[in-house]
């Protein structure tokens, strides 16, 4: 008996029906989802294949020009259904780690996971408040201090700066580091929409929030070695003169400290013992293949 199922030219879409399938959507909604994406897809390539690189580099305004190409043919109920197919496709691309649809929201969680930041600290940051280049950023207003990134921070902060940050914005001169939905600085129920959202994507039951991140920032350094003078001073918990406020950057082992007890710092000792098991394991792999090749 020939297969029935939905089929497609496109590689991506057929692994995307694939999986959905294994999901067990009926055959009806497959076939839904494959003709309004295969649409899209055809806009996008021009009726060729469409390959991830050109979905990796896809912007909000290019979802728009394709909304006002489908109200050329379609009623308000059936974009809304293609829009609704879509946005399942690139969720899943999204999860999977093939592309990154949304750089801002990338930029925040990892920026409060590498830095400790309360809300209202990160929602005032502006664009010259971060020194990229030597992982710190700073934090305004009373407990004004240097705080230090991650390397993973900074990738995602350089990516979002790079490709995402100015089509979001209203004013193109407006300094705010992250631009809500109106393209002014994000609101603090803008925040919680997000995390929540990213929360149900990443299938988090539990109740979480920015004090949630901040706490697991916290507990994670000090179950690996960070003194908890060097906590308060990363939380901005000691007031400290005008002229001293900085002068715990000075000293030698901060940064080296934070970026060892951090689980995303690049001297973190499971990332070494990691490298040094998996060299470990080429060694062996290596040697064992001699000793075979002389048997």
């Amino acid at each position: 008996m020939p297969d029935s199922s939905p089929q497609t030219s496109q590689p991506l879409l057929q692994e995307f029906l694939n999986l959905l399938r294994e999901k067990k959507y009926s055959e009806n909604s497959l076939q839904s989802h494959r003709l309004d994406l295969q649409k899209y897809l055809d806009w996008l390539g021009d009726g060729g294949e469409v390959r991830l690189e050109q979905l990796q580099v896809l912007k909000p305004a290019d979802i728009q020009d394709y909304v006002e190409y489908l109200y050329q043919d379609y009623k308000p109920s059936t974009i809304a259904r293609h829009l609704s197919s879509l946005k399942l496709f690139l969720n899943d691309l999204e999860l999977s780690g093939k592309i990154r649809t949304n750089l801002r929201d990338r930029a925040i969680l990892e920026l409060l996971y590498s830095s400790g930041l309360k809300v209202k600290e990160l929602l005032n940051l502006n664009v010259e408040d971060l020194f990229l280049n030597m992982s710190f950023l700073k934090v305004r207003g009373k407990r004004e201090r240097m705080v230090p990134m991650t390397d993973k921070a900074v990738e995602a902060l350089e990516e979002y700066l790079q490709s995402a940050r100015e089509q979001r914005l209203l004013n193109k001169s407006d300094p705010c580091l992250f631009p809500g939905r109106n393209g002014t600085r994000m609101s603090r129920m803008g925040f919680w929409v997000m995390i929540r959202k990213h929360a149900k994507k990443a299938g988090i039951e539990n109740p979480i929030n920015g004090r949630i991140l901040r706490h697991s920032f916290a507990a994670h350094l000090l179950e690996n070695g960070m003194d908890l003078p060097d906590i308060q001073d990363l939380f901005g918990y000691v007031s400290l003169d005008s002229t001293l406020q900085y002068a715990h950057i000075n000293r030698p082992d901060y940064f080296e400290v934070f970026q060892r007890c951090h689980p995303m710092g690049k001297d973190y000792p499971f990332n070494e013992e990691k490298e040094a098991t998996e060299d470990h394991d080429l060694e062996e792999q290596e040697v064992s293949s001699g000793l075979k090749s002389e048997d």
